[in-house]
């Protein structure tokens, strides 16, 4: 009720976004969804003041992970908040009728993180959006046309109808309920056909109002992917220049592979796997570092006794920053961390050490260790750590620190700066490095460094670190090259950049996806805690507290509205929605195991007849005779050859054309005669592994082709 109280009863809210999120758990997975939209302001004394409010749609659970089911989740929310609406006494009193085509009609974007998947969900709900103009624009035609106008139109589609049935005669043999459904899809289609034709009919100008939709990814996200390419750049710059980079840091399997390892000499099989797998460099470090010093484990690490040393040694309390749970910006501050207090995490490591029986580290701080002591290592965590000083810091002032009402869609120029920024630095890194460095020319906003303390440090460490100039350009150039890419919605003459003021007014939309992200967060925490919650509980707690709910039952509720929620949670808890919801998505998992096993019985049965077939093919005397072949006897044919050992091109399988099939196999009988090759002699029957037959693209995609003369 609340989502849409004044929102859908005045036409001067126009525009609203979505914006949604996905994580796992308990090994099912959740989206939370938010929509943000103007609304009134129930706290001010004005009834006619508005506020812009971002409104909590709850935290579900999804049948699986397919943009398609993500969409019809998003309808299905939809469609519950337009029932309650549309039966509660608040509908009654403003006379109004709220339908999903409306809200359809008004959404103007989304918002989400750059995933594939939900790219595809915002291109789907866009798809939504103009089937739901196409709808309303149809019902206007229809409402809007004379009977005699209309009447050529709905005969037109009855004969359609009745002839796709399969004509008049198979048409009268359907049931009552069988007609009337086709009747039922018949008008929708109607009504789509005569929208899809009205809309044709508008100016470029009403088409481009009625259909604005915008998608933006978070600018979380973005800054995230630039330092995953700006540290692939950093890594491959060691190898790319021939210089000596930081020390492997293997796990404990690998560890004990490589303790023998000597530069010189050549390694065993087992050695060069391990070396492969081992990772090393400084965003390993501080993955290392956050898992001793505050792993997301109570269990694991050293946690308050590492606090407890540090409030006596460093005089102070201090806490890791959370890389060990993957917290944004937490490997760039981490790297930060680690230089600025190097002596002192190297005097805790030696505590902990001497604190053992055994006197010595476990190959997690051994690890740590070498990588505080390694030059390559803290060059790169020089880096990070610039980075986020440079960068990320000062993008994330202009974003969150900037108040809730930053509309992401009005930061392209901010986007635009960062990049031609990144480039600055690379053309001159004395900007960052150096005696003349300074945050007025080096940082993004020419505001204070987030941590003076630690430009400092990287400062004073540098000379130490021969390469750290060369570095820092590569890191800053892999970030620079993936930012462009991630920032490709605001590219010049794109849909934002043209978008009016007007427009990107509607499409408002938050710079980052917090609200969803921790929307999920609070949802696993609490449920963590309380496992006896539903979704269904949780729900009901968390948006009654995030969409102001309280002031605006007390502006608008009267005794009756009161009542109708009580009479519609008990229907709701009547009907078990949590526990439908379970068996629903145990059945949608049940259907595919159920499905996968058959489709695998009939790949066996199928790889199990073409063996049968195949085992019977008897070796051809001439080429001639492969003119005579065709169909599924030529591809058998070219099975048994392949199977024998025959010199057949690469490239050549069942589904390559016939002339080339007929080609190869003429060939081979002609290497054969010339005794080239002998076929060979098989214990076990391969046929039956369904890859070297492709059993994949069955049979139906045999096309015989016309000989060539």
């Amino acid at each position: 009720m609340q989502f849409f109280d004044l929102y859908c009863s005045d036409s001067s809210y126009l525009g609203m976004t979505f914006g949604a999120d996905g994580t796992t758990h308990r090994s099912i997975h959740h989206t939370a969804r938010h929509a943000h939209l103007k609304t009134r302001d129930y706290s001010a004394d004005d009834p006619a003041a508005i506020k812009r409010s971002t409104r909590l749609l709850g935290v579900h659970p999804a049948l699986d992970g397919s943009s398609e089911q993500s969409v019809k989740e998003w309808k299905e929310v939809l469609t519950d908040i337009a029932n309650i609406y549309n039966q509660s006494p608040l509908a009654k009193r403003d006379g109004n009728l709220l339908r999903v085509i409306d809200i359809f009609i008004k959404l103007s974007g989304m918002h989400s993180d750059h995933c594939a998947k939900e790219k595809k969900d915002a291109q789907l709900m866009e798809k939504e959006k103009q089937k739901a103009i196409h709808q309303d624009l149809g019902e206007k035609e229809i409402l809007g046309m004379p009977n005699q106008e209309s009447l050529p139109h709905l005969i037109k589609a009855q004969e359609d109808m009745i002839k796709h049935a399969g004509g008049a005669s198979k048409w009268e043999k359907l049931s009552a309920l069988e007609q009337a459904e086709q009747e039922s899809k018949m008008l929708e289609q109607l009504v789509i056909q005569l929208g899809e034709a009205a809309y044709e009919n508008l100016s470029a100008t009403e088409k481009r109002s009625l259909s604005l939709f915008i998608w933006v990814g978070c600018g979380c996200h973005k800054d995230l992917n630039s330092v995953q390419g700006g540290n692939a750049a950093m890594m491959d710059w060691w190898k790319a220049n021939n210089i000596e980079g930081p020390v492997p840091l293997a796990n404990r399997d690998n560890a004990a592979a490589l303790k023998n390892v000597k530069k010189s000499g050549p390694l065993t099989p087992a050695e060069e796997e391990a070396l492969l797998k081992t990772t090393r460099g400084g965003v390993k470090a501080t993955k290392l570092a956050g898992e001793i010093f505050n792993s997301s484990s109570d269990k694991k690490g050293y946690h308050d006794t590492y606090r407890w040393w540090w409030q006596e040694n460093v005089k102070g309390p201090f806490t890791f920053p959370d890389t060990s749970n993957n917290r944004f910006q937490t490997y760039c501050v981490a790297a930060g961390v680690l230089l600025l207090h190097l002596p002192h995490f190297i005097k805790f490591l030696e505590y902990v050490k001497q604190k053992k029986q055994n006197k010595q580290f476990n190959n997690m701080e051994k690890n740590l260790w070498s990588a505080l002591h390694c030059t390559a290592t803290k060059t790169e965590l020089a880096a990070l750590a610039l980075y986020g000083q440079v960068i990320s810091h000062p993008y994330f002032r202009k974003t969150r620190g900037a108040g809730n009402d930053v509309n992401m869609l009005e930061l392209g120029p901010l986007h635009k700066k960062v990049y031609q920024h990144m480039q600055r630095i690379i053309g001159d890194p004395s900007f960052v490095l150096g005696p003349s460095a300074s945050f007025e020319a080096g940082a993004l906003d020419g505001e204070q460094w987030e941590s003076p303390e630690i430009f400092a440090a990287i400062q004073k460490l540098a000379p130490e670190l021969p390469h750290l100039s060369s570095v820092v350009v590569a890191f800053f150039g892999g970030a620079a090259e993936t930012w462009k890419r991630f920032t490709s919605e605001f590219t010049p003459g794109g849909l934002i950049d043209e978008a009016t003021s007007e427009e990107r007014e509607l499409a408002w939309m938050p710079p980052m996806n917090d609200v969803n992200e921790g929307a999920l967060g609070a949802f696993r925490v609490l449920l963590t805690r309380q496992p006896q919650l539903t979704w269904f509980s949780y729900n009901a707690r968390a948006m009654f507290h995030h969409n102001d709910t309280q002031a605006f039952m007390d502006t608008i509720f009267l005794p009756e509205d009161y009542k109708f929620i009580r009479a519609m949670a008990q229907k709701a808890e009547a009907k078990g929605l949590a526990r439908k919801r379970r068996q629903e998505v145990t059945h949608h998992w049940q259907d595919k195991a159920d499905k996968g096993i058959a489709a695998a019985e009939m790949r066996r049965k199928n790889a199990s007849e073409i063996a049968d077939r195949v085992a019977a093919i008897k070796m051809l005397k001439k080429a001639a005779d492969v003119k005579g072949l065709k169909g599924m006897k030529l591809k058998d044919t070219l099975r048994a050859y392949l199977k024998w050992g025959a010199p057949i091109p690469k490239g050549i399988t069942v589904n390559s054309p016939v002339g080339n099939i007929r080609l190869a196999l003429s060939a081979a009988i002609d290497s054969f005669k010339a005794g080239e090759w002998r076929p060979s002699e098989y214990v076990e029957d391969e046929t039956t592994s369904g890859e070297e037959f492709d059993l994949e693209q069955g049979e139906s995609d045999w096309e015989e082709e016309e000989e060539e003369e």
